[in-house]
């Protein structure tokens, strides 16, 4: 009995990731499968295709299992979790089944063989090679067993057993083969993708944190060393330590900044056009020239900016940086090995609009440059995901511009980012040509705010953000505890929720949150995660949670988020009314 569970369960798992990287395949195959079934009926009577056997009452159930499968979209939620063994059954029904039923009805007419070979098609396409065998064997022995018990044996046609179930078999065990093979091949790309992935990532995170490390037990060595008496430490000691705190604050900030630069470049998703502004081109590249975190001096003064002519352009900010910011860890990648080397960032408005960033290192050969841009494709980075040109090339078109590549060997690299002209007058906004200023403070009136997550460590960091903005703390381990502490009468202005817990998700246990009765439901959730990925943010909106800020989080954005989902006009009489759990100290 075990082992036929694990059998089944194996079968389903195996359906489900079939399924996974396609969702919309079965939906599509609904729409085809009412239409092609309803066709060919009315073909049918017609007259032109005339049926041996009636089967209007098969035909039907197909019809409205096919229509059911597209309509996956407007399924009622409790019942939609149930569609995929829903699916099964329609596909096992209507194409395992069905046709090879109405192929011995019909004593091997031909429209029903040629329906039969495209039946057997569709199931290897829709299931995965165990799954389609199954369903092959299983239909041909249910459909061979109906037929023999409502017709006598005489009229069962031996043709069947003799060629049409050999020739499937053969296209299914060969269709079955091809997928198995393909699936391998796909499954070690994907190996080799997550390695150079997590490489790419370890080489860029550990030098940052080696660099944070040294800086810490610098400063650490410089502290005096006493039996608890109050000693006077010299100005240029005290000095000496800002410098290595601040260097080690530097290098925590290049790590992060590579983290979101893979994110980002793993990320395939479009950029959103309706959040576009517009932008000034040397501002760009004055804040990605300054901001990007050079891992020394000597890095920082061999870039240089020149503003031939500035320009304006539709786009978004954090991209265009990113943009630059590939381009300049490109460049500075090849210093080590050509000392002499310089980079400059170029923005000229004639003859058009394009910021050029030129580096006078090894160059590139070119046979490669017409594979730059490809995805996958790193030239002499053994740690290189071959993601960060890709991106720039997606930015840059959604941007409605381009980016080409000019090179020559032991001279020069040239990179040149080319933008359409902005609308007829259109301004880049305030915020982009000067510093932003600091957000007033906001008075929060010490409200208590929810702290979930299962790494005491993060609750720490957490629990001072929120005290520097006066705010009252209560921590749950995990989603279970923070429902818990809700059902017991706990009315907390907010809720930070880690996405990522044992037992119950952030997702999960915000999903119990919102199915809870008013006002329980109506708490302010705002997910925490390390995750900047779209479909992790659009996953949590999903369900009900009102923003996403990720790990680390930064002082101004959390009291910025706090201060847009705390309607404190809406809420304070409720928050007056319920009695606050005591915070924790």
């Amino acid at each position: 009995m075990n082992a036929i569970k694990r059998f089944t369960r194996g079968l389903a798992r195996s359906y489900r990731f079939h399924h996974e990287t396609n969702s919309t395949l079965l939906d599509w195959i609904g729409v085809v499968g009412v239409v092609a079934f309803s066709a060919l009926y009315l073909v049918r009577l017609t007259g032109k295709l005339p049926p041996r056997w009636d089967d209007v009452w098969f035909r039907i159930p197909a019809i409205v299992s096919c229509l059911l499968l597209a309509l996956r979209r407007w399924w009622p939620a409790p019942v939609a979790r149930f569609y995929l063994p829903y699916s099964y059954a329609t596909v096992f029904y209507c194409l395992a089944f069905f046709m090879p039923l109405s192929l011995l009805e019909n004593h091997g007419a031909p429209n029903t063989v040629v329906n039969m070979m495209i039946g057997a098609v569709l199931v290897v396409l829709l299931t995965d090679w165990r799954n389609t065998l199954l369903m092959i064997v299983g239909g041909y022995a249910g459909s061979t067993a109906f037929f023999l018990a409502t017709r006598p044996a005489w009229e069962f046609p031996l043709e069947f057993l003799y060629w049409w179930v050999p020739l499937c078999l053969v296209l299914v065990a060969a269709g079955s083969i091809s997928k198995y093979v393909e699936r391998r091949a796909e499954l070690e790309r994907l190996r080799r993708l997550y390695s150079g992935l997590a490489g790419s990532i370890a080489h860029e995170v550990r030098n940052p944190l080696a660099q944070i490390q040294h800086s810490m037990r610098t400063a650490q060595a410089m502290l005096p060393r006493g039996t608890g008496e109050v000693v006077a430490v010299p100005r240029h000691q005290l000095d000496a330590m800002a410098r290595e705190l601040a260097q080690g604050t530097n290098a925590a900030h290049r790590g992060l900044q590579a983290i979101t630069l893979t994110l980002q470049q793993v990320n395939g998703k479009s950029l959103d056009s309706s959040s576009f502004t517009p932008l000034s081109a040397a501002t760009c590249v004055h804040k990605a020239v300054q901001e990007y975190a050079y891992e020394s001096l000597e890095q920082r003064s061999r870039v240089e900016v020149q503003v031939v002519g500035d320009f304006v352009f539709q786009g978004e900010e954090t991209a265009c940086v990113l943009i630059l910011f590939n381009l300049l860890k490109n460049a500075l990648y090849y210093l080590p090995l050509h000392p002499e080397a310089s980079i400059t960032v170029s923005v000229e408005a004639q003859p058009v609009h394009r910021i050029v960033v030129r580096d006078t290192g090894p160059g590139i050969a070119p046979d490669r440059l017409s594979e730059l841009f490809e995805e996958f494709h790193s030239f002499g980075k053994s740690e290189g995901t071959g993601l960060g040109l890709a991106f720039c090339r997606r930015a840059m078109q959604a941007f409605g511009g381009d980016i080409r590549c000019d090179s020559q060997l032991g001279r020069y690299t040239e990179f040149t980012l080319t933008f359409p002209p902005a609308p007829e007058g259109a301004m880049p906004a305030a915020s982009v040509l000067q510093e932003v200023p600091e957000a007033p403070a906001v008075s929060f009136g010490g409200r208590t705010i929810l702290v979930v997550d299962d790494s005491a460590f993060n609750r720490a960091i957490v629990k001072a953000r929120l005290r520097e903005l006066d705010l009252r703390v209560v921590e749950a381990r995990h989603g279970q505890e923070a429902l818990r502490i809700i059902d017991e009468g706990a009315r907390p202005a907010a809720i930070l929720m880690d996405m990522e817990m044992p037992g119950i998700s952030g997702i999960e246990a915000t999903r119990a949150l919102r199915e809870r009765p008013p006002p329980a439901n109506t708490i302010p959730v705002l997910a925490l995660s390390a995750n900047d990925l779209p479909a992790w943010r659009e996953g949590a909106l999903a369900v009900g949670m009102n923003g996403y800020l990720t790990k680390p989080i930064q002082p101004e954005i959390l009291s910025a988020e706090l201060a847009r989902v705390l309607n404190l006009d809406t809420h304070r009489s409720m928050h007056e009314d319920q009695p606050e759990p005591a915070a924790s100290h």
